[in-house]
């Protein structure tokens, strides 16, 4: 099955992003389908957003700066962002490294290990992983900063290993137990945010981990686990799922590949990233449409489909009425993904959220279906108040012509049963002066049939 170069890039854009808008899509076309992935690559952070200033307008009048607010925030940026890959390597960080606020309770503090998968995602492994561990999030999160010579707490050691870097099967209890002795004395200070190394409360003794002996530090033990057998198997699995597919198995001779390259880099993750990209398997048709939503890509592609994130990009957050209108938009936006089964920053348990099939639940899908009133209408003036409005001008002269477009907007091949009930369901309200309706009731009840139906689940 051959497919043009822009389906192939607009595949790319979604993966790599949240949407696949034609304006993200045609400035690639000249570049091929390499040179497309390396100028994804090459510069992914969006410079151009004032953080500062958002944050200052979601935090309002509050002392400390809220976990929520942070959340508020990032979803902001994803939404809004000309390099949304960087967004989605945060978004796969914030979930390998899962932290949740619900523990951590600083909001500066997940600002800080946000801002840190956003600066590291596409650098070197080993830099991140150390970053990460003598961060301050994580030192309260895993309890780093209970860990003292004498009384050493095993809960970073333990994730460090199971979850971070090797995998289960390929250590033992004793090399937890002597791991955490070699991170005993890691800290931070509240005042600065910043690590501290208590060398008075640091075990200076010999420890043996993964069969190597000597007085160990930390250092030298987050070194050891990047750089064992398993741990680039255990990434490059991870990211094919992420970025491949997560509803079937991983197919290991593409893991064994990746992995080899993630390993001859260097753990380099531009470079594991860059191979994941250009793989057969990422481009085959049997991988398309095979990653399920999580409800914030749910969220946020949609609202980038329909173009919301630019209208919020433009939005003057000089201006009190500007102010407002994102304060308001950005909290209800956190609360849907919310609803729909994840929270920013608060992820379930040490594991991150389970992604796949497992997003879906009747509960779930209902709140997908009822996203749609989200976009209804004139949340000060962020809406869409007619079906025609939605898909812009000029206005569609037929149904068949509304729904080719609708299927473009909002980047789906809708199936013939999902088209039938759509169709249907136009025919009921009107025909064609549906298109033009102010009705609430109809805007939304279309929309629904699309956000409920199994193929808009599929990234």
């Amino acid at each position: 099955m051959q497919s043009s170069l822009y389906e192939r890039l607009a595949h790319l854009r979604r993966r790599t992003g949240f949407s696949a808008r034609a304006s993200e899509i045609e400035p690639l076309l000249s570049l091929g389908i390499e040179g497309a992935v390396d100028k994804l690559l090459e510069s992914p952070y969006d410079h151009a957003i004032d953080d500062d200033a958002v944050l200052r307008i979601l935090q309002g009048d509050m002392n400390n700066l809220d976990p929520r607010a942070v959340a508020a925030w990032w979803l902001y940026r994803m939404l809004v962002s000309q390099q949304p890959i960087q967004e989605r390597l945060a978004l796969f960080w914030h979930n390998h490294f899962a932290t949740s606020a619900s523990k951590v309770q600083a909001g500066r503090l997940m600002l800080i290990q946000v801002q840190l998968f956003q600066r590291l995602g596409l650098d070197n492994f080993h830099r991140l992983m150390l970053e990460v561990a003598q961060d301050p999030a994580m030192l309260v999160w895993l309890d780093g900063n209970r860990n003292v010579k004498g009384k050493p707490n095993e809960n970073f050691a333990r994730e460090l290993f199971e979850l971070f870097t090797v995998g289960i099967g390929h250590y033992t209890e004793r090399d937890i137990q002597e791991a955490a002795r070699a991170f005993t004395g890691w800290s931070f200070s509240r005042a600065t945010a910043s690590f501290v190394f208590n060398r008075n409360q640091h075990d200076d003794g010999e420890k043996e981990v993964f069969g190597r002996r000597d007085r160990l530090t930390g250092e030298q033990i987050v070194a050891m686990a990047v750089e064992h057998p398993a741990t680039a198997r255990h990434l490059a699995r991870k990211f094919y799922q992420h970025f491949i597919n997560d509803v079937e198995p991983p197919d290991k001779r593409t893991v064994e590949e990746l992995a080899g390259v993630f390993r001859e880099s260097g753990y380099s993750i531009r470079a594991l990233v860059r191979r994941l990209l250009l793989t057969p398997a990422f481009w085959s048709h049997l991988n398309w449409r095979k990653r399920v939503k999580s409800p914030v890509e749910f969220v946020v592609g949609v609202l980038r489909q329909v173009g919301v994130g630019e209208r919020l990009r433009a939005v003057n957050l000089g201006e009190g009425a500007g102010q407002r209108l994102l304060a308001a938009y950005l909290r209800l936006a956190t609360q849907w993904t919310r609803r729909i089964g994840q929270a920013l920053l608060y992820p379930p348990d040490v594991a991150g959220w389970e992604w796949g099939k497992a997003w879906i639940s009747s509960t779930t899908m209902l709140e997908r279906m009822r996203f749609a009133e989200f976009l209804l209408p004139a949340r000060g003036g962020v809406g869409f108040a007619t079906l025609s409005e939605l898909v812009g001008a000029p206005a569609p002269r037929t149904l068949d012509e509304f729904v080719q477009r609708l299927e473009t907007l909002l980047d789906i091949s809708l199936q013939p049963r999902t088209r039938q009930s759509l169709m249907e369901y136009l025919h009921k309200r009107g025909g064609v002066s549906a298109l033009r309706q102010r009705d609430r009731q109809t805007v939304q009840g279309a929309l629904q049939i699309v956000f409920s139906a199994a193929e808009f689940q599929m990234l």
